[in-house]
């Protein structure tokens, strides 16, 4: 479909509002709540766009899922915007313009409607439970992905038009790319069968033929005494698919076998990432019925903040629903069902809408239980296109058979366009920084532990450890077993001095959850700070055993086998810290350390000169070096003297500094003598 100049305005009119909304994010920080993994905390990330990181991004399990693309996006980011959240943030805007634009265009074009389809986008593109995919760094995956979803959407149609397989490649390509970006992609192939039924017309359905009338003065035929009831009596004919239909059904479905054999791969992986990650609830733990009643009460929710958008939230906790408000969402999503069904010919557009609702929330309805929040505003992004398309549809029929004016029905559609435009503005306020979006989750439910947790863990950050333990008390009281809070109050003790509590506290966390490899981390550094190196070796062993990428506890179990002097261990898991932050100027500086202990100065030299390339004024690294290039050889003296004059000059206080540096001078008298 060639577009027109109307398209064109309405293209740019979405694109100019959408921006002006969504600006103020370019003043937004990361959120230290899954951006952390993604983004700030992640030495791989961090390091940008390399081939190290393609193949890393390619093979990790790493926050639980397995989304390469995710990553690579990611990495790109740091390497063109290093570490400014407000330039990552607009990528992921840029990216739900692009979505907002490809959404209405694939509806211009399979149905023609052009401000029907427009209404639908401009939903889109302001409705504010779209603002958590939008604003959070970490749910670039979500843009991502639904920019992909929307590509195999436009190329399923244009495939549609003339099947063949130079057209059906694109539809595949463009399907796994956004697997690979997010598995909720995974539904896909069942909305493209629903595609099929309507508005693409490549499966109708429609009435069984009635029979033939009788002639106006042809006599009904009596059968006994009973006689047959006149035509206008009989019940009408049942809907069905003719027998015909079939010889269609069967190729739609076979079409689509490589976009489910993809699913099916991509579901597995998940499920797999999603239990080695430990993300996935157990039964026992939280039981099918429960579970079911809470996917039924959330598939109402969800529609209720569609219509309704006020208590929005980065985290809704769990809650399980008295059996007669579950009992009552079942009857709703019944009911409307039974409708769409019922209404399946003259309204094809509500069965398609509906049923696009339910079938792209299964993944993450909670069946699969993963992580302990009831819903997720996130979950919305794709879900709602569908009823989205049934309101706009809808309105327009009911509108035109109550002969409502067309001014009218376009001034309904702006007042609630301006609504959620100003309700969205006002949520995208809330996801400022990490202290702004937990006090207003705090603000919607006071009982929640993971609003608490998180802002501990911030105030931590900001040390300002008073209030971080009031807020991991709090959690604690919603939550007695939350291993989480037990080590971040491990943290706080350690931090304001309290070490025997901090020990109890990460012990307490280890009771909960034995797979905390952070808790025995911090335990290690605890118990190195103590002088009891044995002990902190035993947990800095146990926080890398389970084979992740674990820089910190490398670092400290090489610092921890430098006291017990046993070097060339100690060397090894030095090495393998700086393989994980090739940046940090303090590994560099102990593995230069280490090989002056071993006594291989020339290769001590390289490492410590790249500690202070890394940080020039690093006195420590500054006063090895010196004691290198000394223990070289007296032709470097000369290098020797200026870094232990650098490292006397930053740090007066570091009397072995000093004493080098006096040594160093009276070895060059005598090589002048």
């Amino acid at each position: 479909m060639k577009l027109q100049r109307s398209d064109y305005g309405v293209l740019i009119a979405l694109a100019v509002l959408t921006a002006a909304l969504y600006g103020q994010v370019l003043n937004h920080d990361f959120i230290k709540y899954d951006d952390t993994g993604y983004v700030t905390e992640n030495p791989v990330v961090q390091g940008g766009l390399t081939w190290k990181g393609f193949l890393w991004a390619f093979t990790t399990l790493s926050m639980a899922n397995w989304h390469p693309l995710t990553w690579l996006s990611h990495m790109l980011d740091v390497e063109l915007f290093g570490m400014k959240p407000g330039l990552h943030h607009l990528v992921s805007v840029l990216f739900h313009i692009l979505n907002t634009s490809l959404l209405f265009l694939v509806l211009r074009q399979m149905t023609g409607a052009l401000w029907r389809s427009a209404f639908v986008a401009a939903l889109f593109a302001l409705h504010p439970l779209h603002v958590e995919s939008v604003a959070w760094v970490s749910e670039r995956k979500d843009v991502l992905s639904t920019l992909f979803w929307l590509l195999t959407l436009w190329a399923y149609a244009r495939y549609t038009k003339n099947p063949g397989l130079p057209k059906y490649w694109p539809v595949l390509l463009f399907f796994a790319l956004g697997l690979l970006a997010k598995p909720m992609l995974v539904t896909l192939p069942l909305v493209l069968l629903l595609m099929d039924y309507w508005p693409l017309g490549r499966l109708r359905w429609q009435q069984a033929p009635p029979a033939a009338p009788l002639p106006s003065s042809a006599t009904p035929v009596m059968q006994g005494k009973k006689r047959k009831k006149p035509l206008r009596e009989q019940k009408k004919p049942p809907l069905s698919v003719d027998a015909g239909k079939w010889k269609v059904v069967l190729p739609l479905l076979y079409e689509k076998l490589l976009l489910f054999a993809l699913s099916t791969a991509s579901s597995v992986i998940t499920i797999h990432a999603q239990q080695k990650g430990g993300a996935v609830a157990p039964m026992d733990l939280f039981p099918l019925p429960d579970r079911l009643a809470t996917a039924i009460t959330a598939y109402v929710a969800y529609l209720w903040k569609m219509l309704w958008p006020s208590g929005l939230s980065i985290f809704y906790p769990l809650e399980v629903n008295s059996p007669v408000v579950v009992a009552a969402c079942a009857s709703l999503l019944l009911a409307l069902t039974f409708a769409a069904v019922r209404g399946a010919v003259k309204r094809p557009y509500f069965l398609v809408g509906w049923l696009w609702y339910l079938i792209t929330l299964l993944p993450v309805i909670g069946i699969i239980k993963v992580g302990d929040a009831s819903m997720a505003d996130r979950y919305t992004y794709v879900a709602l296109m569908g009823p989205f398309v049934a309101l706009a549809w809808g309105s327009f029929d009911l509108s035109r058979a109550l002969r409502v004016p067309k001014a009218a029905l376009g001034a309904t559609s702006a007042l609630l366009i301006g609504a959620l435009t100003l309700t969205t503005y006002i949520q995208l306020g809330y996801w400022r920084d990490t202290v702004s979006v937990f006090r207003h989750a705090l603000d919607v439910n006071r009982s929640n532990h993971v609003a608490h947790y998180s802002l501990a863990v911030e105030y931590t950050h900001r040390k300002n450890y008073e209030e971080a333990s009031s807020h991991l008390k709090s959690a604690l009281e919603i939550h007695p077993y939350y291993a989480q809070a037990y080590l971040n109050m491990g943290i706080v003790c350690h931090h304001t001095g309290r070490n025997d509590e901090a020990i109890d506290n990460l012990k307490k966390a280890l009771n909960v959850n034995a797979n905390l490899p952070l808790a025995h981390e911090w335990l290690g550094k605890i118990y190195q700070a103590n002088g009891q190196v044995d002990i902190a070796v035993q947990h800095y062993r146990r926080a890398i055993q389970d084979g992740r990428d674990n820089s910190v506890s490398y670092s400290g179990l090489g610092e921890a086998l430098t006291f017990q002097n046993r070097l060339d261990e100690a060397l090894r898991y030095t090495l393998m810290a700086i393989e994980g932050q090739p940046k940090n100027e303090k590994l560099h500086n102990n593995a230069g350390f280490i090989l002056i202990r071993q006594g291989k100065f020339d290769e001590a030299i390289p490492r410590l000169q790249e500690a202070l390339r890394l940080a020039p004024d690093y006195a420590k690294a500054h006063s090895n070096l010196g004691g290198a290039l000394l223990l070289a050889g007296t032709h470097r003296i000369d290098e020797a003297i200026h870094h232990f004059r650098e490292a006397v000059r930053l740090e007066p206080g570091n009397q072995s500094a000093r004493e080098n540096l006096n040594y160093a001078l009276s070895q060059q008298k005598k090589g002048r003598r």
